[in-house]
C-alpha cells in the first residue's frame, strides 16, 4: 500500500511540474471564483499564521499575505517542485506585507508542528489523492491547525448523480487515468472522519464542474 501511495505522489510531482509554467494561463480565471469563496469562508485576520496546502503557483499566498498583514505569516506547500519554483518567483517579484514562504512537501506528511497555524486552506488538491490519502491529508490539516482554528477545503463535489457534466467527466477520468484528473469528494463526510466540524459550504464551479467549498473547524 505504501508503495502505491508513493507511486501516486511521484506521478503528481511529475505531472504538475510539467504543467507549472502554463497553469496560470490555463486555469487562473476559472480558479479565481473558488479562491474568493475560500477566503470569504476562512476570513484570515490580521496577525494570523495561515497555511495553504497545494499552493500551486502561489497566487492565493499573495492574497493571504495581504489579509494577515505584516504581523502575520503565510506558508505554502506543494508536492510539485515545478510549482514551488513558480511560486517562489512570484513571491520574489510581487509586493506582499507579511513573511511568506513555500516549500515542497506531501499533504499526507506536513513538515510543521502540531497547532502551528491559526487557519489553513486547500483548494482543488484533495481530490487528486486516492482514497485513504485524502483522509490522511485532512488529518494532517487538523493536526497542524490549533484547537478552534479554521480549515477551508475545496474540491470537486460528489454530485455525480445529479450533474450531467460531472457524469461525463467521470467517464473521461476512468478512460484516461491521468494524474491531474481528480475524483469527486463527499467533503462533509471526510471532514467528520478527520475529527473536524463542518460548518458552512458553498457551491462553485471549475471548468463547468461543480466544486464544494467547505469551512470546517478543529474542536477546542
Amino acid at each position: 500500500m505504501a508503495q502505491d501511495l508513493d507511486a501516486r505522489a511521484g506521478r503528481l510531482r511529475r505531472s504538475f511540474s510539467m504543467l507549472a509554467s502554463l497553469y496560470d494561463s490555463l486555469f487562473y480565471q476559472t480558479s479565481e471564483e473558488i479562491w474568493e469563496a475560500a477566503l470569504s469562508l476562512l476570513q484570515p485576520q490580521e496577525g494570523e499564521r495561515v497555511l495553504d496546502v497545494g499552493s500551486g503557483t502561489g497566487r492565493l499566498l499573495i492574497a493571504l499575505s495581504h489579509l494577515v498583514g505584516a504581523k502575520g505569516r503565510v506558508e505554502g506547500v506543494d508536492i510539485s517542485p515545478g510549482m514551488c519554483r513558480v511560486a517562489e518567483r512570484l513571491l520574489t517579484a510581487t509586493e506582499h506585507p507579511s513573511p511568506a514562504a513555500v516549500r515542497q512537501a506531501d499533504a499526507r506528511r506536513l513538515p510543521f508542528e502540531d497547532g502551528a497555524f491559526d487557519g489553513a486552506v486547500s483548494v482543488l488538491t484533495l481530490e487528486l489523492l486516492k482514497p485513504g490519502q485524502t483522509e490522511a491529508a485532512l488529518s494532517e490539516l487538523a493536526r497542524v491547525v490549533r484547537p478552534g482554528g479554521r480549515i477551508v477545503v475545496a474540491s470537486l463535489a460528489d454530485a455525480t448523480a445529479v450533474d450531467r457534466q460531472l457524469q461525463y467527466y467521470e467517464i473521461l477520468r476512468h478512460a484516461l487515468p491521468l494524474a491531474w484528473f481528480g475524483r469527486p469528494l463527499a467533503l462533509r463526510r471526510l471532514a467528520h472522519a478527520a475529527g473536524l466540524t463542518p460548518r458552512i459550504a458553498m457551491r462553485r464551479s471549475f471548468l463547468r464542474l461543480p466544486v464544494d467549498v467547505l469551512l470546517t473547524s478543529r474542536p477546542e
